[in-house]
């Protein structure tokens, strides 16, 4: 659609336009437009006051695809919504934000050892202590302002801090909100845990157990599974889309992803390493939005003795997934959620210490993944499981029984239930 006259226009994925006229409300293109326009506009989402605010963060991705997820079926599903999602760190301190990504970026590529040290220190520190008292201070006073005209009634974070943030607010009686909160991986951190969460959202039936250990009480846990695209979830046709690609049906396809938190120089190890992955295949390289490390694939793909494809960022991981026989990730909480959503078996190498750690472990457990943590190992167990189409088929069984593809939707429900509450609820 064209951007009315006196509008101001952002043009989202796909080139599709979002218009903003001077009440502030977008005229979407499309829901995907829509959403995808929220977290870069902050000033104008809020001042659409939305009954239902959203809360991500950028760092890892995987906590604003999750929200996004949620917030696209709470529009598709109810027009009548006022929904908005907020960046909550690039909202409240931009530069904040900025130095966050920066270290925890650089902590993870060069010196992983001191972010699994971070990580194992906090994972069980008391929810009333000093150190998680000023986390959940990060960013209050911003935010509260902002939304203190007109409060939202039903706040859902995808975030930590910003969990924790709500929940101080509502401690203080400063916000009578539903609070809620969807975890994104399949560990539990004490970061997730706070006094004014009124239900958590969490990704399988072993995290139930874990919160009331740590003394949430289970009635407040709901097993959801991690909110995905509805993307990963619906039919593909395998055969067109290697054709499409110029990739051979006839093999066996490696879907390799998550390289671009490795340092350069074991990011081409990695590479040299696939190369000796004897049985005949596919090999399909996402390397993200680093030129340095699509430029290393390219060069790859190149003089590789298999059929490579070195692609850059993609919009469409969802048939990437669908062509593939075996994914080798690192253990990102959304990205393992997607490939269960499809059924796909993961070999999962040098996942990010910490929370990645945890999910690595659910997959192994549950039978849907192997962790290998050195190239030798990795070529070996992905030669194995292309010689052994019977294991692979067990471990996309096992992929397929963890799915909840429909969480994002079962998300949106409660919300959209809550908000009712607060209406019915609300003073005359």
């Amino acid at each position: 659609m064209a951007c009315a006259e006196k509008a101001v226009c952002y043009r989202g994925e796909g080139g599709v336009v979002v218009s903003v006229g001077d009440d502030g409300r977008p005229a979407p293109g499309d829901l995907a437009a829509l959403v995808d326009w929220f977290p870069e506009h902050h000033a104008e989402t809020l001042a659409m006051r939305p009954d239902i605010l959203i809360l991500a963060a950028r760092f890892g991705d995987g906590h604003m695809r999750a929200a996004k997820a949620i917030a696209y079926h709470l529009l598709s599903q109810h027009d009548d919504l006022s929904v908005g999602l907020l960046d909550y760190y690039g909202f409240v301190n931009p530069r904040l934000d900025h130095t966050i990504q920066w270290a925890y970026l650089t902590s993870v590529r060069r010196v992983p050892w001191l972010w699994r040290w971070f990580y194992v220190s906090t994972q069980r520190i008391d929810p009333s202590s000093t150190t998680q008292a000023l986390l959940n201070r990060i960013g209050m006073e911003r935010f509260y302002e902002a939304i203190r005209p007109r409060p939202p009634k039903v706040i859902l974070s995808t975030y930590p801090t910003a969990a924790g943030v709500v929940s101080t607010l509502k401690r203080r009686r400063l916000l009578d909100v539903v609070n809620y909160v969807v975890m994104t991986d399949y560990g539990v951190h004490s970061q997730w845990i706070h006094e004014g969460v009124d239900r958590y959202f969490v990704g399988g039936d072993d995290m139930v157990e874990e919160l009331k250990r740590r003394g949430v009480d289970p009635r407040k846990v709901e097993v959801t599974g991690i909110p995905v695209d509805d993307r990963f979830s619906q039919p593909a046709d395998r055969v067109a889309i290697l054709r499409r690609l110029g990739l051979s049906p006839d093999r066996p396809t490696v879907l390799y992803m998550g390289g671009s938190y490795l340092p350069p120089g074991r990011y081409e190890r990695v590479l040299k390493a696939l190369d000796r992955i004897a049985p005949p295949h596919n090999l399909i390289i996402v390397g993200g939005r680093d030129p340095a490390r699509q430029q290393a694939a390219e060069a790859f793909a190149r003089q590789s003795r298999h059929p490579t494809l070195a692609l850059g960022f993609r919009s469409d991981v969802h048939e990437l997934m669908a062509a593939a026989t075996i994914l080798i990730t690192k253990a990102g909480g959304l990205t393992v959620t997607e490939a269960l959503c499809r059924g796909l078996p993961m070999v999962i190498f040098r996942q990010i210490p910490g929370q990645e750690d945890e999910n690595a472990r659910f997959l192994a457990r549950h039978g849907a993944g192997r962790i290998v943590r050195r190239e030798a190992d990795l070529v070996a167990v992905v030669t194995t499981l292309i010689n052994r189409p019977d294991e692979l088929a067990r471990m996309a069984q096992a992929a397929r029984a963890l799915a909840r593809p429909d969480a994002a939707e079962r998300i949106a429900r409660r919300l959209r239930e809550a908000l009712e509450r607060q209406w019915v609820n609300a003073p005359a």
